[in-house]
């Protein structure tokens, strides 16, 4: 089925590029952006993901403000063409590749609307590859570009009104797709579900942003990674890449992350980086905030990834921070804003992403549900 993309030269196989070019139903594509400010007064989200080989395309916005989130939950049937980047009240465009993106929500029946430009302020990081197998299936098999800015522009949820202020506010946008386990299952579960724990993290510092992500055993071992030093760049309205701006990759070489006990709730946190010139990068992290993942569908109880809802659904739900029980297991996946120190000296702000599900022996754990009880 010809499709508008198929105007541009772009192909990678001799299918038209409504077909994928794998039949696994685990096959995705997906938009993620976040924005903060660095005190933890205002954290929000935007995800749109597409799922070729389920016909499914899925959708969300949430806001935590004022001990509160507020999260905006979409699915229906994909449509043939891709290049309709909108489902219901979300709409996300392309203003520039590789440089300015636009949000926006249009539900006020809901209470959620939102104008919101976002603006890079690096080039655009390709982290590496991340593949995981199950004996002799493939159970993740990811790509990921990251870049990051600012955002303007406002938001309305539930009659509190938000002005978004690009001179305070934070962003990172997040663009993966490939394999990795999502919607109904089709048989037995990937094995390496039964143990997940990594950590993605971004910290904003005055002339570069410090990236990283690596996923680590049950051993406690780092399995694999990457990071860099990203220098930021002047405002443009050219595409810009990492790679041509001046990015030293960073390899992630330690971590510590200690828990609040009877949880899975980073209450502190350490990564070290070495970049490919020698020279180390310490993080200290101090979580002000934490945003649940869930509010974007991840391990959502009912707004999963994927998931056939039907044609079109939709939903939304709130939450207060103070109430919500964080030892239940879809709550354990989290991004916490955090105030970050740089070798011991320097202090700025950042964002933490992290789960852990499974055995982790230097935290304790050793079920796939289990809590950090201290030694």
């Amino acid at each position: 089925m010809i499709t508008t993309l198929d105007d541009y030269p772009i192909h990678q196989t001799s299918l038209p590029l409504a077909i994928v070019g794998t039949s696994d139903r685990n096959f995705y594509d997906r938009f993620w952006f976040n924005g903060f400010v660095g005190d933890g007064s205002l954290y929000f989200s935007v995800a749109m993901g597409f799922y070729p080989n389920r016909r499914v395309m899925d959708g969300g916005f949430s806001v935590l403000v004022d001990g509160c989130q507020y999260s905006l939950h979409i699915s229906g049937e994909l449509p043939l063409d891709r290049a309709l980047t909108k489902l219901g009240p979300l709409l996300i465009e392309t203003i520039i590749p590789m440089r300015r993106h636009r949000v926006r929500v249009n539900d006020p029946e809901r209470g959620f609307e939102a104008d919101l430009t976002f603006e890079a302020g690096t080039g655009t990081h390709e982290e590496e590859r991340q593949i995981l197998t199950d004996g002799v299936q493939t159970s993740m098999d990811v790509t990921r570009l990251d870049q990051f800015g600012a955002w303007s522009g406002w938001i309305v949820v539930k009659g509190k009104r938000i002005e978004v202020d690009p001179r305070v506010t934070n962003g990172t946008r997040d663009r993966s797709w490939g394999v990795r386990p999502c919607g109904e299952s089709s048989g037995r579960p990937h094995r390496w579900a039964a143990q997940m724990y990594f950590g993605w993290s971004q910290t904003f510092w005055d002339d570069f942003v410090l990236h990283g992500v690596f996923f680590v055993d049950a051993k406690g071992d780092i399995l694999f990674g990457s990071g860099a030093t990203i220098p930021r760049v002047p405002k443009s309205d050219e595409p810009v890449f990492a790679r041509d701006t001046g990015e030293i990759a960073a390899t992630p070489s330690a971590y510590k992350f200690d828990y609040i006990p009877g949880t899975r709730r980073i209450r502190q946190a350490m990564t070290r980086y070495r970049r490919l010139d020698g020279q180390m990068f310490e993080i200290e992290y101090e979580p002000i905030v934490a945003f649940q993942m869930a509010g974007l569908g991840y391990f959502h109880r009912d707004w999963g990834h994927g998931y056939w809802k039907g044609s079109y659904a939709i939903d939304d739900e709130t939450w207060k921070l103070d109430e919500l029980d964080i030892t239940q297991p879809h709550l354990f996946h989290v991004q916490q804003v955090c105030k970050v120190t740089l070798n011991g000296k320097q202090k700025s702000c950042g964002i933490l992403e992290h789960a852990a599900y499974g055995p982790h022996a230097p935290s304790g754990f050793k079920a796939l549900h289990d809590l950090y009880q201290p030694a």
